[in-house]
């Protein structure tokens, strides 16, 4: 009876711990070179996007906000199909033609690359390099404007080679050692696999290379990551139309489990020259800096304000989303007491009973 009684508790406590802390063990999906990419199409055959690689459930998001799901993967042709889910909600973005200056001090954003080797084959020769590739030219770029803006930064150049399915594992120390700093975002700097028309465009006469954000579902900041992306996208519409592609929103967790405002930017594609990359460094790191610091954001509308709107004391965007964590944490915490309580109760409603007839038996 104590043999069984000790299997049951013992359960019990496995049950509950899996319940709890399932959403923080997720493993990240290989998300290595392949030599042609995915076409996606909606499910009536219409073209959506390009990915290097896709998993059923993975989501994706347009820059009009319109949301899709992979339902069918064709590995042997290398397409797969989307279904439409539903129009998210657009922030309305207005420009405050008197700027304030909401939030000018103490601002800080780290950098790292968890794969390394990743160039650019038209600049760097080869579209990888064992070792620190042509995306560390492309970090230190983007940390180089983000200082030119006030913003202090530091770039974590930690090599975390092989490009394999445990490259995430190996950089997940650097991403907790740049979190010690307490940055207001971390930034994982990639670049994508697909052709260069996907990420190359035609503006004003000009050619541009935009810039694919990408999430992890599988992290307990899934929500918070997300709202953070399509801030970015909101503000970048009105600043720069052209910068933003798309948001990946994957099966994979990337870190971001981490930290609430921890993004991954695929900086172009390996067929795209580095200099053009590097143009949109600029326009990314402004777009950054305004988001975070210089827009507010009605939290119960969402509305956001470039420049700021100071009147009713309205947060910054980087404001409301470590209040939104707060609030998630608060009631992660709650949640995992009442769960712990739940336990309790359960074993002790089945403990006491047998041990009231154990001792029956012996008397």
């Amino acid at each position: 009876m104590k043999k069984l009684l000790i299997l049951f508790c013992s359960l019990i406590l496995v049950v509950g711990s899996f319940i709890v802390f399932q959403p923080l063990c997720s493993v990240n999906a290989f998300d290595g070179e392949a030599d042609k990419p995915f076409i996606v199409y909606t499910l009536d055959g219409n073209y959506l996007f390009e990915k290097s690689d896709v998993s059923l459930e993975d989501i994706y998001i347009s820059k009009d906000f319109k949301m899709y799901e992979i339902k069918q993967i064709d590995f042997n042709e290398k397409k797969a199909y989307a279904e439409f889910k539903k129009q998210l909600k657009k922030p309305n973005v207005s420009v405050n033609p008197y700027p304030n200056q909401v939030s000018t001090t103490n601002k800080r954003i780290n950098l790292y690359c968890t794969h390394n080797d990743e160039s650019y084959t038209p600049s760097d020769g080869y579209d990888s390099i064992y070792g620190a590739g042509g995306i560390h030219d492309v970090a230190r770029e983007l940390a180089k404007n983000l200082r030119n803006l006030g913003i202090e930064v530091t770039f974590n150049e930690t090599l975390h080679i092989p490009h394999d399915y445990l490259a995430y594992s190996r950089s997940e120390p650097t991403a907790k050692k740049l979190l010690q700093e307490n940055p207001d975002a971390l930034f994982d700097i990639h670049r994508d696999g697909v052709s260069r028309s996907y990420y190359v465009t035609n503006y004003n006469g000009e050619e541009r290379c935009k810039v694919r954000i990408v999430v992890g579902q599988a992290n307990p900041n899934k929500d918070e990551n997300l709202e953070f992306a399509l801030s970015l996208i909101s503000v970048a519409e009105k600043m720069y139309p052209w910068l933003f592609a798309d948001i990946y929103y994957a099966k994979g967790h990337y870190n971001q489990a981490l930290y609430n405002k921890m993004l991954l930017f695929e900086m172009g594609t390996y067929l795209a020259e580095k200099e053009l990359v590097l143009k949109s460094v600029a326009p990314l790191a402004n777009v950054i800096n305004t988001a975070l610091f210089n827009t507010t954001v009605e939290p119960e509308t969402g509305d956001m304000v470039i420049g700021g709107n100071t009147s009713n004391n309205t947060p910054t965007v980087n404001d409301h989303l470590n209040k939104v964590s707060n609030e998630n944490k608060l009631a992660l915490n709650v949640s995992i007491v009442l769960t712990c309580v739940l336990l309790t109760v359960a074993v002790v409603a089945v403990t006491i009973p047998l041990i009231l007839q154990e001792k029956s038996k012996k008397d």
